[in-house]
């Protein structure tokens, strides 16, 4: 029920908190929500995965049997290698913010030890029933803020699109003029595939959240990129850090997509551009 509620939040947030919007895109990919946000946040999840299972481990170490250590290792070493270097630096920060807050929990409960007040030994069975649990509160809190600060990010890949017909990239201005009608067809324009059949398209555009149906036959050419103002930045993982690889991405800025679609005209062949 939480990963469902926290689907459900992701959708309204991609779009841009319009019911009419989230349903659409509800009908339109019931399972690329569940998977897409999930891929998206791996660069959080895997060093969640690689801190945790040592904070763990390292905490019950006298209930872990000796044939998981093995298994524990191996989690370890293979999340924090293939964790982007940047995010796993973060998360240990977070571990880092955690065992302050355990030494600060521990001073407390020295202090109240010998006290016999009823008061301090309430205190003392609260700070117990807390130690070793920071790293989950302050983890949470840290893994919610990136969810919130990334909310109207879509789970899926941006596209530069060039039509061979205009499309309408939305019904009205939202800055001036509210719930006037306006429309300006486009032939090019960065948005996101929902979904696809044989024969149409359904695609978010990326400025004005309006979900687009687009026939496959208007559709001339269609670029993977990496829209700047939405998607995650990335970064190489910890293993190409250490072998001093740099980080470079497949995918150009949808800005610099786009323009160069400029130079192409519908049903002629890409232009070389070197």
């Amino acid at each position: 029920m939480l990963l469902l509620l926290l689907f459900l939040i992701k959708i309204y947030g991609v779009g841009r908190y319009s019911l009419t919007t989230t349903t659409a895109l509800l009908a339109a990919t019931p399972f690329q929500v569940a998977l897409g946000t999930v891929t998206i946040y791996a660069y959080y999840v895997l060093p969640a995965v690689a801190l945790g299972t040592v904070w763990f481990a390292i905490r019950y170490r006298e209930r872990v049997q000796p044939a998981l250590w093995p298994l524990i290792i191996i989690v370890v070493v293979v999340t924090a290698l293939a964790s982007p270097y940047k995010y796993l630096l973060r998360g240990l920060a977070v571990i880092l913010l955690a065992l302050c807050a355990e030494l600060v929990i521990r001073w407390f409960r020295r202090r109240w030890e010998h006290s016999p007040s009823e008061l301090h030994v309430r205190r003392r069975r609260t700070l117990a029933g807390w130690q070793g649990l920071s790293v989950v509160y302050f983890g949470a809190a840290a893994l919610s803020f990136q969810f919130m600060h990334s909310l109207d990010a879509p789970w899926v890949s941006a596209q530069a699109f060039l039509l061979n017909s205009a499309a309408v990239p939305a019904t009205q201005q939202m800055t001036v003029d509210a719930n006037r009608l306006r429309v300006v067809p486009e032939t090019r324009f960065v948005g996101y595939p929902i979904a696809e059949t044989e024969e149409w398209l359904t695609v978010l555009h990326a400025d004005t959240r309006y979900v687009m149906r687009i026939p496959q036959s208007a559709v001339d050419t269609r670029l993977t990129c990496h829209n700047e103002d939405d998607q995650l930045a990335g970064d190489h993982p910890l293993l190409e850090a250490l072998q001093g690889n740099p980080y470079n991405s497949p995918n150009l800025d949808c800005r610099k997509v786009l323009t160069y679609l400029e130079r192409k005209s519908p049903g002629q062949p890409l232009p070389t551009l070197n």
